[in-house]
């Protein structure tokens, strides 16, 4: 059984951990939610997929949200506990750092493992599922597929708008269409009794053919406007553009990463690696960060370690860069982002704490005398 002070720093510690994981998931659910419903009004989605695209963005966030989440829970317990002096009752009763560090430990691993199975296995299943939904919606749009009777409809961002009054059962066949379409620069309106879909055979191109109707083209209020009858018209829909079907690089299994050859699979493979391993990197910076003295506020602090994750996410992103076009060595790659967050915290905690400073001086020069 873990003793008592282990139990109670970890209490309180699990209590910060997920008040804050349920206001940022609440903040990132939300923004998924507008952005989501943004994609199902402009067509490029169906209301059908919109619950199952937000759970998979759930999941996708949840291995790059727990390292800051328990980041902050330890900032804010132990801030906490510095300013209730709680942290100088168990000094003088002879708990350490070490012995802080032993409790965080017990949860940081565990943390860590979970951390690593979301970023390893659970994003790239997100990710491989999601680019699969967003394939067929292109698709089913691209055939017409979510063409509602009774409302205006709009297709290939703006570009194609048509309304249509009824469909058949397999939405092939439309009855009296209005469609406007830009072609060269022009603004055209068509009307037309009868509508179907038509693919090339040669070419494999959609086409929407209308028949029995009039197109007007031009700008009104201008001379150039044009009226025309037709009996068939054809309207491009999709061209069948050859499309690959590799998966992108961050929806491939992580077990195909590993041994390839490419810079970018090694930086995706080592990008995934980046989150378990900031879970203890920001758990040891953690403890001296928080560090203040009795009744002093803990938003300085809370500040200053904002700062110092958002420098983590922004050099996370360049290393990326960096080793993709060689300006790192392949060797280097992105493992170099940790130890640098680890000098740069130990440096501002040193001259944050000069008694801290003096103290390794000291021994530094006891060691060598």
């Amino acid at each position: 059984m873990l003793p008592i002070i282990d139990r109670y720093i970890l209490r309180e510690v699990t209590k910060s951990f997920f008040a804050i994981m349920t206001v940022l998931m609440l903040i990132v659910v939300s923004q998924s939610y507008i952005r989501i419903l943004q994609d199902a009004v402009a067509g490029t989605i169906s209301n059908e997929v919109m619950t199952r695209l937000l759970g998979l963005e759930v999941l996708q966030v949840l291995g790059p949200v727990t390292p800051p989440t328990f980041f902050f829970a330890i900032l804010y317990t132990l801030g906490r506990m510095y300013r209730d002096s709680e942290m100088t009752a168990l000094a003088a009763g002879g708990v350490g750092l070490r012995r802080i560090y032993r409790a965080f430990a017990l949860v940081a691993v565990p943390v860590a493992l979970v951390v690593a199975w979301f970023t390893l296995d659970l994003v790239p299943w997100v990710n491989a599922n999601k680019a699969q939904i967003m394939q067929q919606q292109k698709e089913e749009s691209a055939e017409l597929g979510m063409v509602v009777a009774g409302r205006f409809n709009e297709f290939s961002k703006g570009g194609l708008v048509f309304y249509v009054e009824k469909m058949s059962e397999d939405k092939r066949r439309m009855r009296n269409v209005f469609v406007q379409n830009r072609q060269h620069g022009k603004l055209g309106l068509i009307t037309a009794t009868e509508g179907y879909q038509y693919t090339e055979p040669d070419t494999g191109d959609l086409y929407l053919v209308l028949t029995s109707g009039h197109r007007y083209e031009g700008t009104p209020g201008h001379n150039d406007y044009s009226v025309g009858d037709f009996d068939k018209y054809a309207i491009l829909i999709d061209r069948n553009d050859q499309v690959s079907d590799s998966l992108p690089s961050k929806a491939i299994p992580t077990d195909a990463l590993f041994g390839s050859d490419d810079l970018r699979m090694q930086s995706e493979l080592e990008y995934r690696f980046m989150f378990p391993v900031a879970v203890l990197v920001f758990t040891i910076l953690s403890v001296p960060l928080s560090k203040s003295l009795p009744r002093e506020g803990i938003y300085g602090r809370l500040l200053l370690a904002l700062l110092f994750y958002f420098l983590f996410l922004n050099l996370q992103a360049v290393s990326g860069n960096w080793m993709v076009s060689g300006v790192t060595p392949a060797w280097m790659g992105r493992w170099w982002v940790h130890p640098l967050m680890l000098l740069l915290g130990g440096t501002v905690m040193l001259y944050k704490s000069p008694r801290m400073f003096r103290v390794l001086r000291n021994r530094l020069r006891s060691r060598h005398a």
